[in-house]
């Protein structure tokens, strides 16, 4: 007889997977005898590799042009097919997605993204949640989770339960992370945000008055995104190096160590060992989440809605308003933020 299987499409990035992560426990909790199939993006395969509750990932790779794309769909069917499942769950809620679902075997299920795919999920019978309808992205996981018949609950989950960390870094100290990456940064990111843009001085200015706020009680990392930013390799000129990108400097009795280019997983070691992250609200905002830190992230006025959604779970989170870094400097609220949650 063949291993019960359930396959389940997530085709997009990290924060999107790890929020989907207590739906996928609590359905393997449920139907602990399936082997959970994973079809990820190809930005996301290595990261959910690190997860044991999944049993195997097959990556879909993003073409630009039709026919390339065309053909991408095509062998992901033909490798699909010769496969049968208890369960085909859509949480990505993408029309390719939709679209590879329809040729597979086994009960079928979708997240919609829109009301765009809502009279063809009826048509092919699939159990539908139209992602927006509760607003809040948790809520309409349980809501669909309601429809497999069974339920999430939080406080029973831990997502990174036997998840391995390599110890890349030794803490003599508590500190506080801040997770300086693109996202900070205007012409990096979405053209409408506010842009913080911080220069050497102004990070200067904020280090010092965490510090004064801090009391001496914790150090202070930085990491940095996947992109090289001018504004690092200036801060660390008067650091000393102690191993490859990583840098360090004493202020006053505390340490003040910037890392460049971790990898994710090892970027989740540090938040997990953190006391308190200031960061851009996305995919690092939500393994915060998962390891239970006090996080200031920082949102876009005009995307409360948006960010409310996908953020309105976390109960160790306080949004920030984005704004200019000189701003940011000056406000007394950003630094009462830090002390009381600390």
């Amino acid at each position: 007889m063949d291993d019960l299987k359930t396959l389940i499409f997530r085709t997009d990035r990290i924060g999107d997977f790890i929020i989907s992560c207590p739906f996928i426990l609590a359905y393997k909790e449920k139907y602990q005898d399936n082997k959970i199939i994973v079809i990820s993006s190809e930005y996301n395969f290595n990261y959910i590799k690190n997860f044991k509750f999944v049993n195997k990932i097959f990556p879909l790779k993003n073409e630009n042009k039709f026919i390339k794309k065309l053909i991408v769909l095509i062998r992901m069917i033909i490798l699909l097919r010769s496969m049968n499942f208890s369960n085909i769950i859509v949480l990505d809620g993408k029309k390719r997605s939709f679209f590879i679902s329809l040729f597979l075997k086994g009960n079928k299920s979708i997240l919609l993204q829109s009301k765009g795919l809502e009279f063809l999920s009826k048509i092919f019978n699939y159990k539908s949640v139209i992602n927006y309808e509760l607003q809040n992205q948790l809520k309409n996981f349980s809501y669909l989770a309601g429809k497999l018949n069974f339920n999430i609950n939080l406080k029973n989950i831990d997502i990174y339960k036997d998840y391995y960390f390599d110890e890349i870094l030794k803490f003599d100290k508590k500190f506080l992370l801040i997770h300086l990456d693109e996202k900070w940064f205007q012409k990096y990111y979405y053209k409408d945000f506010t842009d913080i843009n911080p220069n050497k001085n102004e990070l200067d200015i904020l280090i010092k008055n965490i510090l004064s706020t801090l009391n001496g009680s914790h150090d202070i990392i930085i990491t940095t995104g996947s992109k090289e930013l001018d504004i690092i390799n200036q801060y660390v000129s008067d650091f000393k190096q102690f191993k490859k990108n990583f840098y360090t400097k004493e202020i006053n009795n505390n340490s003040i160590t910037v890392i460049k280019s971790l990898s994710f997983k090892d970027l989740e070691f540090i938040v997990k060992n953190s006391s308190f992250l200031i960061c851009c609200e996305g995919g690092v905002s939500h393994v915060s989440n998962g390891f239970k830190v006090k996080t200031l992230a920082f949102f876009e006025k005009n995307r409360i809605q948006h960010t409310k959604y996908w953020t309105g779970h976390m109960e160790n989170l306080v949004l920030y308003e984005r704004k200019n870094m000189k701003d940011i400097i000056n406000d007394e609220k950003f630094y009462k933020i830090i002390k009381e949650n600390l």
